[in-house]
């Protein structure tokens, strides 16, 4: 098994059944398993899985335990490919998406992030359509192979690929202190980061994001920026050395 490729969802059927209708004809021609993860108290990503075209080659996983941190745990826990390749419930992989992962998981590679385009699901505000976009678009402007460990802080876990073993040693790998409150996956790639281990770009892994009209507002614009910057701060001081206190200042 080359690669596991884990969804994580939460209350969103519709994206989701979107999400596995482009994923299934992809898989198809791979070595790879699909395991859903779904954090939903009742487990409502069940009847999409169990629904959908690609129920044969898809495994439905619920984890009652609330929060980001004990999904993206479980989906590790559950995985046995060589590789584990993230999407979130809002990332619809574009055509080619999988064979630009295969090609990349060679056993050299540590860890590997692909490009985010947004998809505006309802007309935008004029003056939040550029922030809009670029909130929820992921392009380093490199090509496919490049090293882009020194921007470790503008990638995260979405649409991205991880060697299992070298990157998920601990059988819990993701911190439980970000529960709540996101960053679990910055946290990480900082930790690999200085462990020594590389991250490399994928310029033909695209996903399309869906970005509904809750999320195209002026209140949730803001949030996103202030949390953002906060908690890089927080993740940049990390255990509390003074050698990055210049990019803490920067990112308040």
């Amino acid at each position: 098994m080359r690669a596991s490729i884990l969804v994580t969802t939460y209350r969103r059927p519709e994206m989701l059944a979107e999400l596995l209708a482009a994923l299934a004809p992809q898989a198809a021609r791979h070595p790879v398993e699909i395991i859903v993860v779904d954090n939903c108290p009742d487990a409502s990503g069940g009847p999409v899985v169990a629904g959908g075209s690609s129920a044969a080659m898809v495994r439905h996983v619920h984890e009652p335990r609330s929060g980001v941190v004990h999904v993206r745990n479980r989906a590790v826990a559950e995985a046995v490919g060589d590789y584990v390749i993230f999407l979130d419930d809002d990332e619809v992989p574009a055509p080619g998406w999988l064979d630009a992962w295969m090609a990349q998981a060679d056993g050299i590679t540590d860890a590997a992030f692909g490009r985010i385009v947004p998809r505006l699901l309802a007309p935008c505000p004029p003056e939040l359509l550029r922030p809009t976009l670029r909130a929820f678009s992921r392009d380093m402007g490199a090509s496919t192979g490049s090293d882009i460990t020194a921007r470790s802080a503008y990638v995260g876990t979405g649409n991205a690929m991880f060697h299992r073993m070298r990157c998920f040693a601990h059988e819990a790998p993701f911190d439980l202190r970000f529960n709540a409150r996101g960053g679990e996956d910055v946290w990480l790639i900082r930790a690999l980061v200085r462990r020594g281990l590389r991250l490399l770009w994928n310029r033909e892994a695209l996903v399309e994001e869906l970005v509904p009209a809750s999320r195209m507002t002026l209140a949730a614009a803001l949030t996103r920026r202030f949390n953002q910057g906060q908690l890089r701060a927080i993740l940049f001081f990390g255990d509390g050395g003074l050698s990055e206190m210049l990019t803490v200042f920067t990112w308040i």
